[in-house]
């Protein structure tokens, strides 16, 4: 019985790492399986005579995620203790530093459209109580059709990981 643990890649909700768990308990030849959501990280049991790593990752591909499958000092060209010593550090930084960008550059682009999407509706609300005047009705009739793109922006470009996780 081999135990690893391995880093999971394409988890974005406490959800995705119980769907991910129940695809690995279904692979024939794995005893147990952990994953954690906060780590990103999978661990199991698994007989790996009847089971490969490679295996354990195509199994939830069409899921959307896959195990980062540790690359040998041998390919990376180093000795074994210069390995142990860059294995989860390297491999995983650059990849948290690229993701930490597109979701900075999402919240950077998103914070105008909030603060356009919240002007508009606080006009609109303050006008009814005759604190502001009234709109025009052209400047109103733009707004009616630019606040469903905003919306749309919003939920398909921001939201893209959540809808994703729930279309598989």
């Amino acid at each position: 019985m081999n135990t690893q643990t391995y880093r999971v890649k394409g988890m974005h909700c406490a959800s995705c790492s119980s769907v991910i768990e129940k695809a690995f308990k279904k692979v024939p030849g794995v005893q147990s399986a952990e994953v954690n959501y906060g780590t990103e990280k999978a661990k199991g049991s698994f007989d790996s005579s009847k089971v490969s790593l490679d295996d354990l990752s195509k199994h939830i591909e069409p899921l959307g995620y896959s195990l980062e499958i540790p690359a040998t000092a041998e390919e990376m060209g180093m000795s074994v203790d210069e390995h142990a010593e860059h294995l989860g550090v390297n491999q995983s930084k650059k990849e948290k530093l690229a993701e930490v960008l597109n979701m900075k550059t999402k919240v950077i682009s998103a914070i105008p459209l909030a603060i356009i999407a919240s002007f508009v509706m606080s006009w609109e609300i303050l006008s009814k109580y005759n604190i502001l005047p009234m709109m025009s009705s052209t400047l109103e009739e733009f707004f009616h059709h630019l606040l469903p793109i905003l919306a749309t922006y919003m939920l398909f470009v921001v939201g893209k990981p959540y809808l994703l996780g729930f279309y598989r």
